[in-house]
């Protein structure tokens, strides 16, 4: 697939790749964050060893993918060329008006656990607000998490925890949803505390839509994260 770049001498396009236009290994990720589905064991295969500029050339290319069978490289190539649109790299510009910034493995903040992951890693994360949460000792971070359709007394006992634990100056890791997960953040942010919601879909789409507000209001004081894209 090719993208049309600067014009030629006689008004003509210069063809370009997307591996030609990409500038380093940050918008290489968000290049293939935009493409390939997360978790996708092949793409994974070739950035944990190419990385992101070179995954980008070989998905493009027609040369030999190391370790891949040809039948494989072809449908690998054939899925993620469909989605390489000429408007792709606009779309990080957008994100960035937004608020909205990434994490690739080579930042300090990444949080390297993810590095276990091996080929099944997130490409990049996508991040709004406090990324230095994710600095803080592993053992001084808490997860809650429960039921969407949680009793009141379960919501009462999750935002009671929630808020113990911010009371503690820990870092409460949940995932935003209705129920519990609501429950906790919302214990967190009423007691000043610091919390991280790990969302399902893209920061530009908070979900779900019934804590929206919820949602913003831990992207301005505390941190939002996801692997997946902004659709701007």
């Amino acid at each position: 697939m090719y993208l049309v770049g600067d014009l030629g001498a006689e008004g003509t396009p210069i063809m370009a790749t997307l591996a030609e236009q990409v500038q380093g290994e940050r918008m290489a990720r968000i290049a293939l964050s935009m493409i390939a589905e997360p978790n996708d064991p092949t793409t994974g295969y070739v950035l944990t060893r190419h990385g992101g500029v070179e995954t980008l050339r070989l998905i493009e290319s027609d040369d030999e993918v190391p370790g891949l069978a040809r039948a494989d490289t072809l449908m690998w190539r054939e899925r993620l060329t469909a989605r390489v649109t000429s408007g792709l790299l606009d779309q990080v510009t957008q994100a960035e008006r937004h608020g909205l910034s990434t994490l690739i493995p080579a930042d300090k903040e990444w949080p390297a656990g993810l590095n276990d992951l091996g080929d099944r890693a997130p490409y990049l994360l996508w991040t709004r607000g406090a990324v230095s949460f994710l600095t803080t000792a592993l053992s001084d971070r808490a997860t809650i998490t429960g039921a969407r359709a949680a009793t009141a007394y379960g919501e009462q006992v999750a935002g009671e925890l929630a808020m113990g634990l911010a009371d503690e100056e820990r870092v409460v890791v949940s995932g935003g949803a209705y129920g519990i997960e609501g429950a906790a953040h919302k214990s967190v942010l009423a007691a000043s505390g610091h919390t991280i919601a790990v969302l399902a879909g893209g920061l530009d789409r908070p979900y779900p839509a019934g804590h929206s507000e919820l949602l913003n209001r831990i992207g301005d004081v505390g941190l939002l994260v996801s692997e997946l894209p902004v659709t701007f």
